[in-house]
């Protein structure tokens, strides 16, 4: 196992137009699959009437067909043709592709001998138009920021349509999870009732979070609408913290006075104005997941419900976090899962890589002389996810 040669091959052999794709050196083969999204949480727009920001009109967009209609890719295993079980990756804020997955799913997928999903979340990877995550084409909105607020930190092309959509409408935090969140719920019914092409029926259905999409599983597991993850496992890497204790200001995810607007959103203020704002029509567990997002948004709120659900989760959940990761750090997270008292003792461990590693980029391969240190450290992650969810 070479985490870096694996990388480099996914990368040039993945492409999401391919329905079926071979992996040269391995058995596994990559299938694309197609999506429709069950709900449009900002009303049926067109892109034609929203703001243009930067000489970019859907920058803004409220409705985007892409984020509705798109392919996500699925590793399956030797000589599956229906697997039996499932494990549904969740990826972090404001990711644009695939590349840094790829090798993650495809180690789970040999090494469980199950499903692997790599699910994209609204507005996220695919699902977004191509221009967002084209630095080039984010020039100006970048510059716009910049201009706006020289004393923005950390605003950047990559990070520059995250920052804009969410400083102009926080409420969209919550509506595109919402939209994830009722996706994976219609993609858990697909998979276990048979209707999904690659699963048989009754399949399991488990799952490998990181960083944000932790948060996101942590509200979906919580909620638990309709006993549809009462037996999912979940392991969570980098996330699991409530939203009080992240840092998402980084280059790569948001800048400062996006997260600030968050922040005034949902912890200085009273989210309800927020709820409010949400167009979101015939969902029937709506009041429930609300109520778990709600739950992880500080510890000094709704702190019994919450640990009631962690300490009833308390053998379904293993975790890892970084001892230096500012984004989510991993004492955060800790504090999160046990709770007031310590009392629900879920599995938790806190690692330190012998290498500079970020929370975005816990496995660096652009240093050829970190090659041993990267793939020992990455070893030891993925046995752990394995040991869990196999």
């Amino acid at each position: 196992m070479d985490y870096f040669e694996n990388q480099k091959l996914l990368k040039s052999c993945y492409d999401f137009h391919s329905p079926d794709i071979s992996i040269p050196g391995s058995s596994t083969r990559i299938m694309n699959c197609n999506f429709q999204s069950v709900i449009r949480p900002d009303g049926n727009h067109d892109i034609s009437d929203n703001i243009s920001v930067a000489g970019q009109p859907d920058l803004l967009a409220r409705s985007y067909e892409g984020n509705f209609n798109f392919t996500y890719p699925v590793f399956m295993p030797s000589g599956v043709q229906k697997s039996t079980g499932a494990i549904v990756m969740l990826h972090g804020l404001n990711e644009r592709n695939w590349l840094k997955y790829l090798y993650w799913a495809q180690y789970l997928s040999e090494n469980t001998g199950k499903a692997v999903i790599l699910f994209p979340m609204a507005f996220h990877v695919n699902r977004s138009p191509g221009f967002w995550s084209d630095p080039r084409a984010m020039q100006d909105a970048y510059q716009m920021r910049v201009n706006q607020s020289p004393e923005n930190a950390v605003a950047t092309p990559v990070n520059a349509a995250l920052s804009t959509r969410l400083d102009t409408h926080p409420e969209w935090f919550c509506t595109s999870g919402l939209q994830s969140c009722y996706d994976l719920i219609c993609l858990n019914r697909m998979i276990r009732s048979g209707k999904h092409e690659l699963f048989s029926q009754g399949a399991s259905v488990d799952f490998f979070a990181y960083s944000v999409g932790a948060f996101l599983l942590e509200v979906l597991l919580i909620a638990n609408p309709e006993d549809l993850f009462l037996d999912s496992k979940s392991f969570l890497f980098l996330g699991g913290s409530s939203f009080e204790q992240m840092q998402g200001i980084s280059r790569y995810i948001m800048d400062t006075k996006a997260f600030a607007r968050l922040e005034d959103a949902f912890i200085l203020h009273d989210p309800s104005s927020i709820r409010n704002k949400i167009n979101i029509e015939h969902l029937n567990t709506f009041n429930v997941l609300w109520s778990a997002f709600m739950a992880m948004l500080r510890l000094d709120k709704h702190e019994n419900f919450r640990e009631k659900a962690f300490y009833r989760l308390r053998n379904q959940i293993s975790a890892v976090g970084l001892a230096l990761d500012q984004v989510i750090p991993a004492k955060s997270i800790l504090r999160t899962l046990w709770g007031s008292e310590n009392r629900n003792k879920i599995p938790m461990s806190i690692m330190d890589f012998p290498y500079p590693y970020s929370h975005e980029n816990p496995f660096p391969t652009g240093n050829q002389n970190l090659r041993p240190q990267v793939n020992e450290a990455f070893h030891q992650v993925f046995t752990g996810a394995v040991k869990f969810l196999g």
